[in-house]
């Protein structure tokens, strides 16, 4: 018998590295054991490539401003999480693509956050109960997704083992074939699951 029927299970990680793909193979699993799940989209961002159709360059320009408004960012997240995560996780397990972590890793990014402040953003973040940060050679997510370069992909894979080692999570590389990483998915699941 599981202590807590019920888990938030977050894919991490940059473009690329089979979030999705591995997520949705999790969310199969659960169905075919007869799990309750449910797959969402995680948070949208305050801050990306083309949130509210904001630019890069307008990104840069504005993010003093973006910067100051930071701790309502927080509270959206929270906001966010109550509506979006905890309610759901009455009934069901919840599998979600990207989460705060992602947000967290592109105000890094973009120069709206600093590190010593990101630190403090990440442990303040509401904690799931399974986290998987997926990581991947630069040269492998853009043969997977063209919308950044290399270099820009070399700098993101930085900043999200900046994000998973301050949340203290082990990072999965994808660079073998996602049957490898499904696997290690799979283990640390059951493990969650039979705690």
């Amino acid at each position: 018998m599981y202590k807590k029927k019920n888990i938030l299970i977050v894919f991490c990680g940059m473009d690329g590295t089979g979030k999705t793909t591995l997520a949705k193979k999790l969310e199969e699993y659960l169905t075919m054991n007869k799990i309750k799940s449910e797959f969402i989209h995680g948070h949208t961002y305050t801050i990306s490539k083309n949130s509210f159709g904001i630019s890069d360059k307008h990104i840069i320009k504005y993010r003093k401003l973006f910067s100051i408004l930071t701790p309502l960012a927080l509270l959206d997240n929270y906001v966010n999480y109550i509506f979006k995560y905890r309610c759901k996780l009455k009934n069901k397990t919840i599998i979600s693509d990207r989460y705060y972590y992602d947000k967290v890793a592109r105000m890094i990014y973009y120069g709206i956050l600093n590190k010593q402040f990101a630190k403090i953003y990440l442990k303040l973040l509401p904690k799931p109960d399974l986290v998987f940060f997926l990581d991947v050679s630069a040269k492998k997510a853009f043969e997977r997704k063209k919308e950044y370069t290399i270099r820009e992909l070399m700098r993101w894979s930085k900043i999200y083992k900046f994000v998973s080692n301050n949340i203290n999570c082990k990072i999965i590389n994808t660079n073998k074939p996602l049957s490898n990483s499904w696997k290690l998915i799979k283990n640390e699941y059951v493990k969650k699951r039979d705690e």
